[in-house]
């Protein structure tokens, strides 16, 4: 009889971290000493950070820092419960319609982290039958979110790239009773390309299908007062959904989805990243 396999062998396995950190070569997990923002204290040496998604430095802002501490004089430092049971404080009230109002959006809904936020996004609005259509270089926390989507009885087709042409015929073979929801970066993270928004709006609306755009990358960046991809190309109407997160031009952590109230509202009481996630 052939012996079960260990499920933890690859683990025992795995030789290629310790190999490349005996050669001195090994870059990651490097602990910082001290955050100033730009600048960085790692081994005892002042460098400046090239590296980190702090695009505005405002991780170090004494304005930020100071309004942090005011906050966890008040509230703690956990708000010890799910946001749809007992951990919504007022702050979150507060800053949710502060960036519904930013982003020009009727509604915003607060998550604990940014990868949580598409979690709690795409499965929760696309279902069985349904079809999610995914740029190939998407993030890989919403190519996560598209797999437990996948998981619930959700379809997938993926197009190349940025490439407006693929996305028309990936849309054409969906069936036309079939909901869709075309999902993208607004500036992608590894390149630095911005999403072809125009065209992926005519094609939205030609096809019947909705738009996300994770915009994680672009807001603080371009648009109008940084307000990202979909203001950058005066489409901040035509975009059904924006997504992002706190922890880069913002400084902070957490993730949030402007949309309008309807979709927000179901969000809210459907997304299990939400409902079972105490921050």
């Amino acid at each position: 009889m052939e012996k079960t396999k260990d499920l933890f062998k690859k683990c025992f396995d795995f030789t290629l971290a310790d190999e490349v950190k005996a050669q001195g070569l090994y870059p990651y997990f490097q602990p910082i000493d001290e955050n100033e923002g730009p600048v960085v204290c790692l081994g005892g040496r002042k460098l400046v950070m090239a590296g980190s998604n702090n695009y505005l430095g405002l991780t170090a802002d004494p304005r930020v820092k100071a309004s942090s501490i005011k906050a966890i004089n008040k509230y703690g430092t956990s708000c010890s419960g799910s946001r749809y049971m007992t951990g919504t404080v007022n702050l979150h009230i507060e800053l949710e319609e502060k960036l519904a109002d930013f982003f020009e959006k009727e509604r915003c809904l607060l998550f604990s982290t940014g990868y949580q936020t598409g979690q709690g996004i795409i499965p929760t609005l696309v279902q069985r039958g349904e079809y999610i259509v995914s740029d190939r270089d998407n993030h890989a926390s919403l190519v996560a979110a598209s797999v437990m989507a996948l998981g619930a009885g959700a379809s997938q087709v993926r197009y190349n790239h940025n490439n407006m042409e693929d996305l028309e015929r990936v849309l054409q073979k969906i069936p036309e009773s079939a909901g869709r929801l075309i999902v993208s970066d607004g500036v992608f993270s590894v390149s630095g390309e911005i999403v072809n928004l125009p065209e992926l709006v005519r094609l939205a609306r030609k096809y019947n299908a909705r738009i996300v755009i994770d915009d994680a990358h672009a807001v603080g960046i371009i648009g109008k007062g940084g307000r990202g991809t979909p203001s950058e190309f005066g489409l901040v109407e035509e975009v059904d959904i924006i997504m992002g997160t706190f922890s880069k031009t913002f400084g902070s952590l957490g993730g949030y989805v402007v949309a309008e109230r309807s979709v927000i509202n179901y969000i809210k009481h459907n997304a299990p990243s939400l409902k079972m996630s105490e921050g």
